[in-house]
C-alpha cells in the first residue's frame, strides 16, 4: 500500500473513531472519558475535577466574604476540560444557563487543559478592564504554579479590594436587598 493510501486510511479511521467515540477515549484503561459541557451552576463552588482538596473551605470563605462585604456572588468551576469550547465561550454559555445577573461572575477552570476564563455581565460594577487585571496580576501567576486554589482564593480577595479601592459596590448597595440578581445558593 503507498504512502498516500495509509495517510487515507488513517484518515478515515480517525473519522470513525471521532463518530464512534465522541468524547474520546481516556489513557488509562479504554474508558470513554467524558467532556464537561457548560451546565447552569447552582454552588458557589463546584469542583467537578477534584483539584481543591483540603483547601476547599478556603475557597467557599473567600468566594462567602466577597458576597458578605460586596454583595458580589463569584462562582468558581473546575472541570476537567472545556468540550471542545473556547474557555470563554464555555464560561458565557454556563453564564447563560446559569441566569447570572449584574452582580455575578463566573470562574471557570478546565484543569486539563490549564485554561480559565471569567464571565460577567455587561453591566458588571467592574470593568473588562479591571478584571483583566485581577487576572494578569492574581490568577494567571497562581496557575503557572498549579495552585487551583489560590487562583478563586486570589481573584475573590482582589475583586474585593478592587470594588473598595474603587467605591464601586458594598452589600448594603445591593438592589433589592438581594445580591446579584440571579438565582443561587449561598
Amino acid at each position: 500500500m503507498g504512502a498516500s493510501r495509509a495517510l487515507y486510511v488513517v484518515r478515515v479511521l480517525a473519522v470513525l473513531l471521532s463518530v464512534a467515540f465522541p468524547y474520546g477515549l481516556a489513557a488509562r484503561g479504554g474508558r470513554v472519558a467524558r467532556a464537561d459541557p457548560p451546565v447552569p451552576v447552582s454552588r458557589p463552588v463546584t469542583d467537578a475535577a477534584g483539584v481543591l482538596g483540603g483547601r476547599r473551605g478556603q475557597v467557599d470563605r473567600a468566594v462567602a466574604r466577597l458576597r458578605a462585604v460586596h454583595g458580589v456572588r463569584l462562582y468558581v468551576v473546575y472541570v476537567k476540560d472545556f468540550s471542545g469550547l473556547s474557555a470563554q465561550e464555555w464560561a458565557s454559555q454556563a453564564a447563560l444557563r446559569s441566569h447570572l445577573g449584574r452582580l455575578d461572575l463566573l470562574l471557570a477552570f478546565s484543569v486539563g487543559e490549564r485554561r480559565y476564563a471569567v464571565s460577567a455581565d455587561s453591566r458588571f460594577p467592574l470593568s473588562s478592564g479591571e478584571l483583566d487585571a485581577v487576572a494578569a496580576t492574581v490568577i494567571e501567576p497562581a496557575l503557572r504554579h498549579g495552585d487551583w486554589a489560590g487562583a478563586a482564593i486570589g481573584a475573590a480577595e482582589e475583586y474585593g479590594a478592587t470594588l473598595a479601592e474603587r467605591g464601586k459596590i458594598h452589600a448594603a448597595d445591593r438592589p433589592g436587598g438581594g445580591p446579584g440578581g440571579g438565582p443561587g445558593v449561598a
